[in-house]
Formats: C-alpha cells, structure tokens, sequence
C-alpha cells in the first residue's frame, strides 16, 4: 500500500473497498481525524467502522473492520454487548478486505441489523396502534391521556378509576379500581358480557 501503514488513507480506502462489495455499499467519513477511520453502509442498515489500529494492544498495526450501529437503530439491538469485529492486515487489497468481510463480518452482523430493523419496525407498528387507540379510549372513558416512564397510558377515575396501556402483542391492559360493591356489580356484568357463569 502507497506510503506504508502510517500514510494509510483509510478514507479512501474505504471508497474502494465499498465498491468492491457492490453498488448497494457507499463509504463514509469517520468520527476520527487525520484519516485513521471511515465508515462502509450497506443496503440493509450496515454501518461497518475501519479504523487504524484501536484502543487495544491487539489491535494495534491492524485495520480493524467493527459492525456498529447508527444511534437510532442501536436502541433495538436484540444483544446490545455483542461485538462484531475482525482485523486484517493494513498492507491487504480492497479486493482482499471486501472478501474477509463478507465472508467473516457479514453473516454474523447482517443478521442482527435484521433482527434490530425488525424489532424497530414493531416498536413503529406499536407506536401507530397506540396513537390511534389511545385517544379512543381516553375518551370512551372520560379519562386523560399521560405518557409515564415514555408509555402512553390513559388515567380515569370517578365512581371507578384505573389505568389503560397498549402492549406490543396485540394486547390491551385495563386496571380498574372499585369500591367492594361497585367490583361484585361489575364482576358479573362482565362474566355474563364474556359468556362466564354467573357470581
């Protein structure tokens, strides 16, 4: 490589290392100055990191290749402490490091960015349903909606008074405080209104 390990262009490196793997893949620059790192992005969310060298003894005169990712989607990891992460010499082809990340890098990592854009994609899909219930039931129940610890929840109370969360299985929770004779009332409204027996 052209100057050796300590003019390393990382950067432009990056370029071509993006182009090997395919037309879907771009580069980046890096987080870090003097063009020790750059970032790989990929057609499903990849978000690869190539630095120079790293904070540990063993990584110290290799390129590192590290599957990161973005601040959004690092939310919904399925395993947020693991690490996907190889080294390769600085000295090798673009050629060469396209083909270690794919066969190396990419099994392991493509498949939990899939499983955090899944995740992510459910938490959006709850987020629609709750902001189209929430009002709903707020007001089926003369009640307010509050958000608590980031949840939407409706609170109500009168002659009843309780809670309402949306949960991400499809599941709606209701919690209603009652006076002893007003909970017996509505025990059998509600097992007649089920099909149960009668208290």
């Amino acid at each position: 490589m052209k100057g050796g390990t300590q003019a390393l262009d990382v950067s432009h490196l990056a370029t071509e290392i993006a182009e090997e793997l395919g037309d879907q893949w771009s580069s980046a620059a890096g987080s870090h100055a003097g063009d020790h790192s750059a970032y790989l992005v990929g057609p499903v969310g990849e978000l690869i990191q190539i630095r120079y060298g790293g904070w540990q003894a063993r990584y110290q005169g290799r390129l590192v290749l590290y599957g990161t990712f973005d601040a959004e989607l690092s939310r919904f990891q399925a395993d947020p402490g693991a690490r996907y992460v190889i080294t390769v010499s600085p000295t090798s082809s673009a050629t060469r490091i396209a083909k270690e990340i794919t066969r190396r890098l990419l099994p392991e990592y493509r498949e939990a960015v899939r499983r955090a854009c899944d995740r992510r994609t459910a938490a959006e899909d709850l987020r629609r349903r709750r902001d189209h219930l929430m009002p709903q039931l707020a007001q089926a129940l003369d009640g307010e909606l509050v958000e608590r610890r980031g949840e939407p929840v409706v609170i109500f109370g009168a002659e009843a008074s309780g809670r309402v969360q949306v949960h991400d299985d499809e599941a709606v929770e209701l919690q209603v405080r009652l006076r002893d004779a007003d909970a017996l009332t509505f025990a059998r409204r509600f097992g007649t209104s089920t099909g149960g027996s009668d208290v």
